[in-house]
């Protein structure tokens, strides 16, 4: 068993599974990952064994921790399966771009892709509110019956803020938008997520300082985001069979460390530019 400070602000490369296995127990606040989905042909799109990975979760996670995965299809299906005791909602991300051009006549473009939300316990929560038109006073009747038990008159009035919704997406007032990642510049991993959706998801589930953890973290994108939250990450990267075009190998552990250390520069500036 290694130390926290072995695992902090690093990538590492291997079986995530193995690699989990030797970090102390109880030291991660939130999991964000984007696992490999197991429903395409690609080489690396190989599933992980869920059971064995939801072991390392329970055994790494802080009670009031959560876990935050990405799925779509069958694998949706298949995650919430895995760990219903712990499954409590979903999210879904309305992408800027629809892929799937393939299939288009066949079945409709894949426009969204969901976003699965696990814990235990009572996890932090900080609702990423939203701007719509205020509105006045308004009176319920008293009722002896109703979803949360008998409730009285009551005065409410609104500024305009609003809670979230499960959709991102903003061409409404309360939904949350962010383009897909080749909209934030280079995509260098086929299924790769934006920063800005990392961001929001670690904003909203989480404090500053908290320690986020990606077994999968391909190209990065999870733990660029929680730099920029000031948040620390662990990552974690297989680094097989991926490939930038047909004959181009990328090495994504190296793509990392770069990415990683240029995003710290960019943070400590930012920091010492409000001091």
């Amino acid at each position: 068993m290694k130390s926290l400070d072995d695992f902090l602000g690093k990538v590492s490369e291997g079986d995530c599974l193995e690699i989990m296995a030797e970090m102390p127990d109880n030291c991660i606040d939130m999991v964000l990952t984007d696992l490999p989905y197991g429903t395409t042909q690609n080489p690396w799109d190989i599933s992980i064994d869920l059971q064995k990975l939801w072991k390392q979760y329970r055994r790494l996670l802080k009670p009031n921790g959560i876990v935050i995965l990405t799925a779509h299809g069958r694998f949706t299906g298949e995650l919430i399966m895995s760990n219903p005791g712990w499954y409590k909602y979903k999210l879904v991300w309305i992408k800027s771009k629809a892929p799937n051009f393939l299939q288009a006549k066949r079945q409709p473009l894949k426009k969204h892709e969901d976003i699965l939300v696990f814990y235990p316990g009572s996890p932090v929560y900080h609702p990423q509110m939203t701007t719509g038109k205020p509105y006045g006073a308004r009176t319920r009747s008293t009722t002896k019956s109703g979803c949360y038990g008998p409730y009285g008159n009551k005065e409410n009035a609104n500024n305009g803020a609003r809670y979230p919704i499960d959709v991102i997406f903003l061409e409404l007032d309360d939904w949350i938008y962010f383009k897909t990642a080749e909209c934030e510049g280079k995509a260098v991993h086929p299924s790769q997520k934006p920063v800005a959706l990392g961001q929001y998801l670690i904003r909203t589930y989480s404090n500053p300082g908290a320690v986020v953890l990606d077994n999968a973290c391909g190209s990065g994108t999870f733990p660029v985001a929680a730099i920029r939250e000031g948040r620390q990450f662990i990552a974690i990267e297989q680094n097989k069979n991926i490939f930038y075009l047909k004959d181009q190998p990328l090495d994504l552990i190296s793509y990392c460390r770069a990415r990683f250390a240029q995003e710290q520069v960019i943070y400590q500036q930012s920091i010492q530019n409000h001091e």
